[in-house]
C-alpha cells in the first residue's frame, strides 16, 4: 500500500477541478469537498489527485 503524503484541509485538483480534502483513509482513498462545501465526494483514489 503507497502512503499518502495529503492531509484533511489540503487543496488538490481532480480531473482540473479543485477540492479540499476532507478525510484521508488508509486504504489509499480520500473524500473530498467542492469549492463551496455542498457536496461531499467519497473514496477518490489519492493517486488521481494533484496537490496545489
Amino acid at each position: 500500500m503507497a502512503t499518502i503524503n495529503l492531509w484533511p484541509g489540503d487543496r488538490v485538483k481532480w480531473y482540473k477541478v479543485e477540492f479540499t480534502i476532507n478525510s484521508t483513509w488508509q486504504d489509499g482513498t480520500v473524500d473530498l469537498w467542492d469549492a463551496d462545501n455542498h457536496v461531499l465526494i467519497e473514496k477518490i483514489p489519492a493517486s488521481e489527485l494533484k496537490a496545489i
